[in-house]
């Protein structure tokens, strides 16, 4: 009988033993797994396009810049058909999720959306540059994320041209960054370089955007040349 307590705290001991090493031999997720394509400090969002009829000719990655990472890079066929699709890899909590793109003004299509629902699509003209924003928000309750694509037609013009997506929950911040880009308010530098990018889809403009206007966001971003 008098072993007992001596038992009792062997086997303690060799309980504390196997959950350090079992603690110590497991990886912690601390963050969503986050898409190979990423740009932006934590970016939860991937951009890509896609085409059924044949319209995107060719792709390959391509270095933006120190703080931007690499983005995609297309060649399509100028007025060809396809699609923009936009992917959240993300826990969304009760407060939502909302997504918006801002791209060429370019010929939209149906959109399609798991988990997400469209919200706007609104063309605007600020400083000679011509753009459209959209808009998709999460349509749920709660999620690890899902996804939107919307129809496009390549028509922003022959040459390159950028997209840019972001993901935030605050329509204050939102709204702020509307003003920013001299939709509803003065154009600021950081929203000048953007619409630089979204029309020509210079890479330097777009790492000039992310170091003044979008540092710490969520975001992604591509490049299209249409031929």
């Amino acid at each position: 009988m008098r072993c007992k307590p001596l038992v009792a705290v062997l086997l303690g001991l060799l309980m504390v033993g196997v959950t350090a090493g079992s603690a110590m031999a497991m990886s912690v997720q601390k963050e969503p797994i986050k898409p190979q394509n990423n740009i932006g400090l934590g970016s939860v969002v991937m951009t890509r396009l896609d085409s059924g009829s044949g319209a995107i000719i060719s792709k390959h990655r391509q270095y933006i810049g120190t703080g931007a990472g690499y983005a995609w890079y297309y060649k399509v066929k100028h007025n060809g058909d396809g699609y923009l699709d936009v992917s959240v890899f993300k826990w969304i909590p009760l407060g939502g999720y909302t997504t918006a793109v801002i791209m060429p003004d370019m010929t939209t299509g149906s959109f399609y959306g798991y988990k997400f629902k469209l919200d706007s699509i609104n063309t605007h003209s600020v400083l000679g540059h011509r753009f459209k924003i959209v808009v998709a928000e999460y349509s749920e309750w709660i999620s690890i994320g899902g996804w939107w694509t919307l129809d496009v037609k390549f028509n922003a013009g022959y040459g390159r041209h950028g997209i840019v997506t972001i993901g935030f929950t605050s329509w204050p911040w939102f709204s702020e960054f509307l003003g920013a880009i001299g939709v509803t308010g003065a154009i600021k530098e950081g929203g000048k370089q953007l619409l630089k990018f979204i029309s020509t889809g210079s890479a330097n403009a777009l790492s000039s955007a992310i170091a003044l206007l979008l540092s710490g966001a969520n975001i992604d971003a591509l490049i299209f040349e249409e031929v």
